[in-house]
């Protein structure tokens, strides 16, 4: 089940993580991707990783990696079209993040 986007990660959503997300999906031929925003890094960018490779990833929390052991289109009855979801997670300053299941139909909903 998903839950609510946090007002943190709301506030980054635009048009701009959409359309990345979309690249990345028709590059990779999957939409069974993350995106990953990184604000400790020099120059922060949005990057695009294979899900998988992330819930895998022994430096992220347990509840984390399971939340990620699903793609984000299984939640296709809580988000809506499948093949535009895609996992978000931002990664911010002081080291805490935050994640969510996001579709192109939020962007709609505002």
């Amino acid at each position: 089940m998903s839950t609510p986007l946090s007002p943190r990660l709301t506030e980054i959503i635009d048009e701009r993580v959409f359309a990345f997300a979309q690249g990345a999906q028709r590059h990779f031929k999957t939409n069974d991707l993350v995106v990953l925003l990184d604000f400790r890094e020099a120059a922060p960018a949005l990057e695009a990783v294979a899900r998988k490779r992330l819930a895998d990833a022994q430096e992220l929390p347990l509840d984390v990696r399971l939340q990620l052991s699903q793609p984000a289109s299984f939640l296709h009855e809580v988000l809506g079209t499948a093949e535009q979801s895609f996992w978000f997670l931002v990664i911010f300053e002081d080291g805490d993040f935050e994640y969510g299941a996001i579709n192109a139909s939020m962007m709609a909903a505002g």
